[in-house]
This record gives C-alpha cells, structure tokens and sequence, in this order.
C-alpha cells in the first residue's frame, strides 16, 4: 500500500509571497508565527491512501494550471556507473556516505589511472596549481570529462590555488631531493641561471633572507623535514638538517623563534597572488566545478573571489572552498564558512601554524561549524601519508581516517598518495573500505545524532523548508526507510537533508549536470541527473520506473519523498 503524507505550500499564482512578511524565529514554540494573516491558506495538510484519494500533489499544484515542464530528456536518467552496481549487488544500505577526494599527479594522470581511481570510489579528482603547468592540468581536466561522458561517472574537479604563503622552489626540474640527517643545505632567493648547486633551493620569497635569524627552526612542509638556520651570507641562508625527509617541489616553509611561529611578513602577504589570479581565469575558463583557496585570512578574500567569478563565469556556479590552514582563518573561522561554499581541514599546513596537540581540536571545531552552518567540510593531508611507499597503512593512520568519519565530515581527501605515491589504488581502497566499514557500524549500533544543529533559516519560506527536512530525516531513521528522494534545482534542499545525516542514502535528483558533480562532494547524496516538472506524482511515477528498469529499486521499498519545488514530505511504498 503506498501512503502520502503531504504538507505543502501552494505554489499557484493566488498565493501569497511569503518573504513578504515579516518573520521573527520562535524561540521555543513549535508553530511558526505570521504576522499578516494571507487571503489564502499557506498550509495544506493531506494524508492520501490507496483507498481514498485524499489531497494529492496533484490537487495542490495544479489549480487550472498546467506545471512547468524542464527541458531535459525524460526518458533517461543519468547516475554514477559505480553507484548503480553497489546498489543492484548490495542494496541501499551498502552506499558509502563519506566521500572521497584524490588528488591528480604523475602517478594518475592517464586516462587509464583515472578510471582505476574513478571505479575506486573517487568522487571529487583535486589538481594542485603549485605543481604542473596548465597545459598539464588542462589534459587532466580534459581525461575527467571524457571519463564522465564515457564511462558515466559524475566525477567533479576542485582546482586548488597555490597561495602566497613561502615555499620552496621546483628543485631544478628534479621529482623530490632527500635531506639527511647532519647536512647543510642552502636556502636562498636568488635565480640561479646555470645548474643548480648541489643541496641548495631556491625560495619565493625575496625578504626570506632579512627575516630569518641564526638559531631559527625552519620547517618544510609542516615539518616533515627540519633545519636549524646556522649562518646568513647576503641571499643565502645555510641551514643544519636535524629532521630528515622528503623535499617535494614548492613544498611550504615556515620558521619558528623560540617556539613562536614567525608570521609578522606572512601576514602582509596576499592571500591570492597574482600567479592565483591567472590560474582562477584558466578555471574559470574550463569550468572547473570547485576553487579551493589557499591561507584563507577573512570572510572579504571569498566575497572578492565569488564576485570575480560571477562576473567572468558563464553560469556563474563554481563553488568556493576555503582552505583552513593558518592562525588567521581560525581565528575568523566562522565568518570565511559562513560566507564559503564549503572547506577544507588542510592539517599539515595548519600544523606548521599551530602546535601538534592543538590540530585534533581545531579539526574536530572546523567539522563542527561546517555543519552547524551547513557546508560541506573535507579532511586533507596525511591521512595515509606511509602509503605514498608502502602498500599498507599504519593502523594509527586507519585510526585517522575512521576519526574523521566518526566527526561526520562530508570527504576525506588523497594528497601525495594519489599524486605521486606507488600504490593509489590501494590508499583509495583503505579510505573506502574504513568508511563503510565505520558507518555500517554506527548504523548497526543505532547511534544517532548527538550534535545539536542549530536553526539557520532566515525567512518564513525558509524555515518551513528546514522543520520538513529535519523531520524527514529523522522519520526515515525512525521508519528505517530505504532511501530518501529530493527532487532540487538549486541543491538547497538536498544539502538540508545531508546536514541531517539520516541512516539511509539520499537519492539527489537535478536536471543540472554541474549541480549534480557538485552535489558529489556532500556527505550521502547519490546525485542523479532527471528531467522532472512541478507535479511530484509525476516526477516518483517516472523516477520509479526508471530506477526499477536499471534494478536499482524494487518494489516494496519504502521511501521518502521531498522537494525544493514545493514543501511536503511523502512516505510510499515503491508500487
């Protein structure tokens, strides 16, 4: 028997405008108050049965009028190739929630790679501006599209800005250099115009020199090898090696003086440069889905960016993400989230900045105002930083990631193990497999929410559709549905219900192919792409026979059904 519970806000030209109305959020009344009352009813109620008709969807919507119909082919529909067979050989709940982001290097930049990491689990493909040319990461960009378009995956690209913080320069064209324990090595600004002398590099920054003082702690990519600064000649710095280590190419530097970080210089240094800027237009003009913006210092650097990019951007609808790695971007954590699309927890820069003891909190505070605030929040750096040699992790780095899994964070990201590491395949495979593996448990256990999500509406309209996705999520844990279906033509909606974090997956049905990889980054979506109309019961009667076609549901299953388009929650059975 199918059921429909429907609460709904007429959407036909008789109803009122409801920003039009002055709101104040209740306190603790349950009831939403209104201060003018409207000439017509906001609120339609029904409850609809195979043995009755009730007040169907149909009712509601349509009023004399015919619904909008978009554009998009409606005899098919689009979904991830990996998605649909887990679906057909395991069922709902054997969904991975967490998501999955691999950073593209020599090590995965061939067709052949990329489909080995796509088939994997990989959900976002991250290129990295401080390493390659353009030209390189255009080629990358260019074997992602085509793999989507082949293969039918929905793999989204984040292209991450360099920033204007020190680093290092590209060691003379080599991969990597080792540094040894006891060795002298040289840091200095000048442009060497022959070869480069043995144990020296070059750095970026051209009052390096001036800054440093002899007994400074230097650290290279936050502190994964260390110096001790032990003498100044003109631009060259000579540094002890107490720490050895694995030099990367513009690798980041930061030096400490008496156990204090030196940032006085940094903090004058912009947070995009102009090498950023010319690497935003190439973005831009390849349309990548996300930018990630290195050394966030304040909420006015984002406001900036999203307004270049509304400007020069054909749809206007790249996503930016905010890297948290430095004392000033969690010093004004809140404000740069709020006005973000979403973050990144980058843990070896930030743990340069801070001390080692303080990163687990400041990780554990950074996912916590990201879903607080309802952004999607990704864990980066390090996280299987022994697989870059070795084919299997250390079980303090699987402790790691399942940490990250248990705060609920939305991904989990490959640096150096996808980039360049030997075995990428296998760092995918173990952040898989630890995740489902911790979130079969906690649905095992029945471990439900407890972190308390504050209300974050700000008009009427606004948070009717918020008490309905919360109830939604918490009635499909209650009646242990087997999916919840979000019909969204902005992500709104959907990004609501993954905030909630129900038990079961979140089918994400947009007629947006960019809005359905972007949805790919937020924790339990299964972002489809459907043409649908304003008429739910058209849109679930075709959404049914489509996915009982391709044996993703059967009948039987129960699910939940909400929309962006109107606001109302509908329980059936699949017919």
């Amino acid at each position: 028997m199918a059921h429909s519970l429907n609460f709904t806000v007429s959407s036909t030209s008789h109803s009122p405008d409801l920003t039009q109305y002055p709101y104040t959020k209740p306190t603790s009344q349950r009831f939403l108050p209104i201060t003018k009352p409207p000439s017509k009813p906001l609120l339609l109620v029904s409850a609809a049965s195979d043995n009755g008709p009730g007040l169907t969807t149909d009712h509601i919507i349509n009023n004399g009028t015919k619904p909008i119909t978009i554009t998009t082919d409606s005899a098919s529909i689009e979904v991830d190739a990996v998605t649909e067979a887990e679906l057909k050989e395991n069922g709902f709940r054997s969904t991975r929630r967490t998501k999955l982001v691999c950073t593209i290097g020599p090590a995965t930049s061939g067709f052949e790679e990329l489909e080995a990491l796509a088939v994997g689990g990989m959900n976002v493909a991250r290129i990295n501006m401080c390493h390659g040319t353009r030209e390189w990461h255009k080629s990358v960009i260019e074997k992602v599209r085509r793999l989507n378009e082949e293969k039918g995956y929905a793999v989204a690209i984040m292209m991450d800005t360099e920033g204007s913080e020190i680093h290092m320069g590209d060691l003379g064209g080599a991969s990597s250099a080792k540094a040894e324990d006891g060795e002298v090595w040289t840091f200095s600004v000048r442009a060497y115009e022959s070869l480069r002398p043995e144990r020296a590099i070059t750095v970026n920054y051209d009052g390096f020199a001036e800054d440093v003082k002899v007994g400074d702690e230097l650290l290279v990519d936050g502190g994964m090898v260390r110096f001790n600064v032990i003498e100044k000649i003109g631009p060259d710095v000579k540094c002890l090696c107490t720490d050895p280590g694995l030099l990367l190419p513009r690798a980041n530097l930061t030096f400490w003086r008496d156990g204090s970080l030196v940032r006085e210089r940094n903090a004058m240094l912009p947070t995009i440069s102009s090498k950023d800027w010319l690497d935003i237009d190439f973005g831009i003009a390849e349309g990548v889905d996300f930018i990630a913006v290195s050394f966030v210092k304040s909420a006015e650097v984002i406001n900036h960016l999203k307004s270049y990019i509304k400007a020069r951007s054909r749809d206007g609808d790249i996503a930016v993400v905010a890297k948290i790695e430095s004392v000033d971007s969690l010093r004004n954590l809140e404000e740069i989230i709020l006005v973000s699309d979403g973050a990144m927890v980058a843990r070896g820069d930030l743990g340069a900045q801070i001390p080692l003891e303080q990163v687990p909190l400041a990780q554990q505070r950074i996912v916590e105002t990201c879903r607080r605030l309802n952004k999607p929040v990704i864990v980066a750096s390090q996280l299987l930083e022994s697989m870059i040699e070795y084919p299997t992790p250390t079980r303090a780095e699987v402790a790691d990631v399942s940490e990250a899994v248990r705060q609920r964070a939305d991904a989990l990201m490959l640096s150096g193990e996808s980039a360049m590491g030997q075995f990428p395949d296998k760092a995918l495979a173990v952040l898989r497999s630890v995740s489902l593996r911790f979130e079969k448990w906690w649905r095992d256990e029945k471990r439900r929410e407890v972190m308390e999500l504050p209300d974050i509406a700000s008009s009427l309209s606004d948070c009717i559709s918020e008490e309905i996705y919360n109830s939604a999520a918490k009635m499909a844990n209650n009646l242990e549905v087997d999916a919840i279906f979000v019909y969204t033509k902005n992500g709104d909606m959907a990004s609501l219900l993954s905030r909630c974090r129900p038990d079961c997956p979140i089918f994400a049905f947009t007629t947006d192919a960019s809005l359905r990889r972007r949805l790919n980054l937020q924790w339990g979506l299964i972002p489809f792409r459907l043409g649908f109309s304003d008429d739910m019961e058209s849109n679930l009667n075709k959404t049914f026979s489509l996915l009982k076609a391709r044996g993703m549901v059967k009948s039987g299953d129960l699910v939940i059904a909400v929309s962006d388009m109107m606001q109302s929650i509908q329980v059936m059975n699949v017919p």
